[in-house]
């Protein structure tokens, strides 16, 4: 081509490229960014999702729509209403728990922690191999769905001020859930600081 066709050449390009300017370059620039900011909208609305799941939005606090069955302790122990005091504390001792379900029936009847045990039985001077647990349990005790959402839980603890809640289903016991299974939610967190500056009770 020779040096003369190498400069008109690159001239011609030169005039070619003055002509169409950075069109493509910007076109494809416009494209990559627009595909950026999809992409950041997607993962923000997954990330809020995951947070509003777990009620941490923003730092705030939200509903905690999980289920109480992913959190409680199931295969919950319990013993019958015709159980003693020995009878429940030795099952405490051994499962190393804190509290046991009373039942009749296979339904719920009550439940019995080891503060009432130390509180309506030692305390108020009765033989604990003779007392039934019915006379230190909780009768009738608050008790919660598998079905019920962490938020439903907490707000039961906080209207009636307990720490555990034996989960239900059809009357009979599945499992427990306590306030220390339910720490991850910033509501507990809250609910853990009002009942532990308030008299032990359930």
């Amino acid at each position: 081509m020779g040096v003369f066709g190498t400069v008109v050449s690159f001239g011609a390009g030169y005039v070619a490229g003055m002509r169409i300017g950075d069109k493509p370059v910007m076109a494809a620039r416009r494209g990559v960014d627009q595909m950026r900011s999809k992409a950041s909208t997607i993962t923000q609305q997954a990330t809020q999702m995951k947070e509003r799941a777990m009620g941490t939005i923003g730092g705030a606090t939200d509903i905690d729509l999980r289920e109480v069955r992913e959190l409680m302790s199931s295969a919950p122990e319990t013993v019958d209403v015709s159980a003693t005091i020995v009878d429940a504390a030795g099952l405490m001792q051994r499962e190393d728990i804190g509290n046991v379900i009373v039942t009749q029936a296979g339904n719920v009847a009550g439940i019995v922690t080891d503060r009432d045990i130390a509180v309506r039985c030692v305390a108020a001077g009765h033989d604990p191999a003779t007392t039934k647990v019915t006379d230190a349990m909780t009768a009738s005790p608050v008790t919660v769905r598998p079905t019920a959402t962490v938020q439903e839980a907490i707000d039961t603890m906080r209207q009636n001020d307990v720490r555990r809640l034996p989960v239900v289903e059809s009357g009979r016991p599945i499992g427990v859930v306590s306030l220390g299974d339910l720490t991850m939610s910033s509501q507990a967190r809250s609910l853990l600081a009002d009942i532990s500056s308030a008299p032990p009770n359930n």
